[in-house]
């Protein structure tokens, strides 16, 4: 429990002073644990975080951070990764007292190995969940998911740390992390893509794009109400849950003037089908819509 860990222990230096950092900051600050240290490659972004955290005199250069913490968060992107851990990995440091965290959720913890030859205890921790803003209020943690994998000390403190935080821990396979967050990126990032594309369509149809938004964020948040309560085929509606193809037909006649939605709209139609199946689409009935759904 988090009760036992002492003081000491509980002290953390973040590197990579961005949206997620600052924002993984401020709900480890409100869990209890004891900031000590931020950096960030432009210093100018970690006094702003500095600031927003409510504390002062705590941005140093990356070496002198990790040197003032038991608990290093590595918040930095993928790219910047091997080449911030080589520099650190240089640098004459009690390792074995460190419990080195990175939050990709594409690579592996094997990312920190030079740390780990030094002494250290490594692990990847990715929260499954996104950061618009650097002051996103600690409630964004809670009740989510924080994938980890890396060396057992590592997993063993993040899972305590991520029950302070309200979160879940999810573990995770080294060699299966890149697909899972490409289902990450799906559910979210392309997720954003395809409202920007619905948006687009609403704007050919005659709305400006502000009326489309908003004409549209209700559906989403229903939609997102529905998946919160109910698995993805049960809270599917619409013309393919219906089995309503002449809908989807019109559909398909209205998208051929716009062969990116088309073909977003066929293939994402592919996924329907088969949740429609569970939800009791006879089986020759599947097979005909997929049949017209790939045939252009």
């Amino acid at each position: 429990m988090v009760r036992n860990l002492n003081q000491k222990v509980k002290t953390v230096a973040i590197v990579g002073a961005g949206r997620l950092g600052t924002s993984l900051g401020l709900a480890l600050k409100e869990a209890g644990f004891s900031l000590r240290a931020l950096s960030s490659e432009h210093s100018e972004s970690a006094e702003e975080s500095a600031r927003l955290l409510g504390l002062d005199s705590i941005v140093f250069a990356p070496v002198k951070a990790v040197s003032r913490a038991r608990i290093i968060f590595l918040c930095v992107p993928e790219r910047k990764l091997p080449p911030l851990v080589k520099d650190l990995a240089q640098a004459k440091l009690n390792w074995k007292n460190k419990i080195i965290y990175h939050t990709s959720g594409l690579l592996s913890s094997n990312s920190l190995r030079p740390l780990r030859q030094r002494g250290a205890k490594i692990a990847s921790f990715h929260p499954v969940q996104s950061f618009a803003a650097k002051n996103m209020p600690p409630a964004r943690w809670r009740n989510i998911f924080i994938s980890l994998e890396g060396d057992k000390p590592a997993v063993e403190l993040a899972k305590i740390i991520i029950k302070k935080l309200g979160a879940q821990p999810l573990l995770i396979s080294q060699k299966k992390k890149p697909l899972y967050h490409a289902a990450c990126s799906l559910a979210s990032n392309h997720f954003v893509a395809l409202f920007s594309l619905a948006v687009n369509l609403l704007k050919e149809a005659g709305l400006d794009e502000a009326k489309a938004i908003q004409a549209l964020r209700p559906l989403v948040a229903g939609t997102g109400e529905n998946l919160n309560s109910a698995s993805p085929a049960e809270a599917l509606t619409g013309p393919i849950s219906r089995a309503d193809w002449p809908a989807v037909r019109r559909h398909l006649q209205a998208l051929r003037s716009y062969p990116l939605a088309e073909k977003i709209y066929r293939q994402l139609g592919l996924e329907a089908v088969n949740l429609a199946q569970k939800k009791g689409l006879r089986p020759a009935q599947a097979k005909a819509w997929k049949r017209q759904l790939q045939d252009k």
